[in-house]
Parts: structure tokens; C-alpha cells; sequence
């Protein structure tokens, strides 16, 4: 956030205005004390290193959750995998991973890996209700 000035003194930006602030008077156009013009500058270089960590281990966690319940399910349940894989795809890479949105990540991943399927229900139960019925 700060600018090199000619004389080789860091210059500051004012958060509200965005223009250089002069180091002993604070900002004059916005009437922002200078005190409040430094913790800006120190929060926003410590915050946006922080939200960089977030950013990473959101995309991480979301690679290794997605990825384990892919593995997961062609371990144990092959025959899930139609769903598993395009809600992993869909929910886990595009929108966890890639967009950084694990809520709505998980969100449309429990609706493809749950709700699409509960659609086909009504057709597997004519075929059940139709064997245990003998026909009739």
C-alpha cells in the first residue's frame, strides 16, 4: 500500500480517497488523522496475507476432501460413482477448489450425489412393487 516517494521515504495512501498522504499530516482532503492512516496501512498488509492463507488451505482442504470421498466411493460403493464423480467435479473442483466457495461447494454436491438420484426412486419401486406382486 505505500508508494516510494522521490526522496526515498515511504509515502502513504489514505484508505478512504486513495491519494498520497504526506508522512507527518495525515490526509487533508479527507481529514483523516495520520495514526488512523498507519493502522490502515499495517491491517491491510497483514490482512491480505492472511486472506491468502485462507484462499490455500480452503482449495486444499477441498482437493483432498473431494478427492477421498471419490477414492472412497470406487472403493467401497463402484455402482455410486455416476453420481459421486459429477457432483466431486461440480461441487468439489469447480466451485470449492476453483471459485473458493466451500459451502456451496458442499451444497450442490449433496444435491447431486443425493437429490438427483432420489429423482430415479419412483422407477426402481414400479420394478419392486411389480416382483413382489407377481405382476398383477
Amino acid at each position: 500500500m505505500s508508494v516510494e516517494s522521490r526522496s526515498g521515504v515511504p509515502d502513504l495512501i489514505c484508505p478512504l480517497c486513495k491519494g498520497q498522504v504526506v508522512a507527518s499530516s495525515g490526509c487533508l482532503s479527507c481529514h483523516l488523522p495520520m495514526r488512523d492512516v498507519v493502522r490502515h496501512q499495517r491491517t491491510a498488509r497483514t490482512s491480505r496475507g492472511q486472506a491468502l492463507a485462507r484462499g490455500l488451505r480452503v482449495r486444499v482442504t477441498g482437493i483432498v476432501l473431494y478427492a477421498a470421498v471419490v477414492a472412497w466411493c470406487a472403493h467401497q460403493l463402484p455402482t455410486s460413482l455416476p453420481f459421486v464423480v459429477p457432483g466431486a467435479v461440480l461441487g468439489g473442483g469447480v466451485l470449492h477448489v476453483w471459485k473458493g466457495r466451500p459451502w456451496l461447494g458442499l451444497l450442490v454436491f449433496a444435491i447431486v450425489v443425493v437429490v438427483v438420484p432420489a429423482l430415479f426412486w419412483p422407477s426402481m419401486t414400479t420394478g419392486l412393487y411389480g416382483d413382489l406382486t407377481g405382476g398383477r
